[in-house]
């Protein structure tokens, strides 16, 4: 009887550590979105970065971020050193929606060598969440003479560690 319960318990621990280790997520080519599986809960908060993956020419980009404002603060993106000529315009995201608009002035071309293009400053604020989801909704992806790319989209479904 006690190794019957042994073996179920041992079975039951190992279930229990498997389905609490973080889930490595490929972002698709072409794609654009956010692999990591988690996010960390600190009083500063974190930057969560976003990867673009793509063979094509991309002059801009327009999305619309969407989230839970009881669950976490999101400020506006910043674009990584890669793409300097480029600027970003944001809404002030205090509903739980900012609109964001990415472009060069001078027509530049996204350089997508380093898939990290920007990331996104997040602060959890609701100390029972266990989840924190964020959606880009509505994503353009333009090319040369308005030529608009179907890229696939990976939302953040990330688990709070706290």
């Amino acid at each position: 009887m006690h190794t019957k319960l042994g073996i179920f318990a041992a079975i039951l621990w190992l279930l229990l550590s498997c389905s609490q280790e973080a889930k490595k997520i490929e972002l698709s080519n072409p794609g654009f979105g956010v692999t990591a599986s988690s996010i960390e809960a600190t009083d500063e908060g974190v930057d969560l970065p976003v990867m673009l993956k793509t063979e094509d020419i991309i002059k801009g980009i327009q999305f619309t971020l969407t989230w839970d404002p009881n669950v976490a603060q999101v400020i506006k993106p910043t674009l990584t050193s890669t793409n300097p000529g480029f600027s970003i315009s944001a809404g002030d995201g205090n509903r739980g929606e900012m609109k964001v608009l990415i472009f060069s002035m001078a027509g530049d071309v996204f350089n997508t060598d380093d898939p990290t293009i920007m990331t996104i400053p997040v602060r959890i604020i609701d100390s029972e969440a266990t989840l924190f989801t964020m959606a880009f909704k509505d994503a353009i992806f333009a090319g040369p003479s308005a030529v608009a790319y179907e890229i696939p989209v990976l939302h953040a479904n990330l688990k709070i560690n706290r």
